[in-house]
């Protein structure tokens, strides 16, 4: 009569150092040391892993200082992505001045003020959307325009813009698709 209890041999299997595959850390830690002041989609694109991927990487090594973010704003209303590079003990020349070459061929308007990050108070994004306005005169944007350029939700966006235009200090000037420029009496 057969057995019902079956025991089964196993063979351990060990890692060799040399075959072990590189993991996505690893990629991309070579391709920053090899491309510093580059962008994260950039990055990832070099490596062959997904951009949001290597954005977790970078900024969990920025939080422990492996990793040096520079941050390059907003440029013709759109933000624009920031620069990565390897933190050393010695910053090189060409790593500080890549950012300032790529922000001088590039006609930024930035805003008065750096943006504020995480949770506003009340009326603080009615003002920044009035203050953005207020930068391009004669001009009409749309929520998602200034949504994007403030990184802040279009719907908060609209509210904000159609109470400005209830108080007056905003126009609305196409309906479908909304648009809002400044009211030419806060111009002046």
């Amino acid at each position: 009569m057969p057995s019902k209890n079956r025991t089964k041999t196993t063979a351990k299997i060990e890692k060799d150092s040399a075959t072990t595959p590189e993991t996505a850390a690893s990629k991309l830690r070579a391709a920053l040391v090899a491309a510093p002041g580059s962008t994260a989609a950039d990055l990832a694109v070099s490596v062959g892993i997904n951009k949001s991927t290597a954005g977790k990487i970078l900024a969990r090594w920025e939080a422990d200082g492996t990793a040096i973010r520079t941050a390059r704003g907003v440029v013709d209303g759109r933000r624009v992505g920031d620069l990565w590079s390897a933190a050393t003990d010695a910053m090189e020349p060409e790593v500080v001045a890549a950012p300032e070459l790529v922000e001088a061929a590039v006609p930024v308007r930035e805003p008065l003020d750096p943006l504020p990050e995480g949770r506003l108070k009340p009326g603080a994004l009615r003002q920044l959307a009035e203050d953005y306005l207020r930068m391009h005169p004669g001009e009409a944007f749309g929520p998602t325009h200034i949504g994007r350029a403030l990184g802040r939700s279009q719907g908060a966006v609209n509210n904000a813009l159609e109470a400005s235009t209830l108080a007056g200090t905003v126009v609305k000037t196409q309906a479908a698709p909304k648009r809002f420029a400044i009211a030419p009496a806060v111009t002046k």
